[in-house]
């Protein structure tokens, strides 16, 4: 059993969790690779890609109210969740 962030109601036993993310960021992935003509360690770039920063969670009313939002209403929404 879990709080919705979104209702503030309690869930049921057994009811799913749901996940919103709500911020995210871009992240570059590397690794480290000998080069084996200087026998030195080089960090080498992988990809890019976005790593997740903060969710909230959610019952499954809570998902049908945030995607209900506007774009204004989620981030004042977010503000006062803080």
């Amino acid at each position: 059993m879990y709080i919705c962030q979104v209702t503030g109601s309690q869930s049921k036993a057994g009811e799913k969790l749901n996940k919103i993310v709500v911020q995210t960021r871009e992240k570059s992935y590397t690794r480290w690779v000998r080069n084996e003509e200087t026998n030195k360690w080089e960090e080498v770039f992988v990809a890019k890609g976005w790593e997740i920063v903060r969710e909230i969670d959610a019952s499954q009313e809570g998902v049908q109210q945030w995607n209900g939002w506007t774009p204004e209403e989620r981030a004042i929404f977010l503000k006062h969740l803080s």
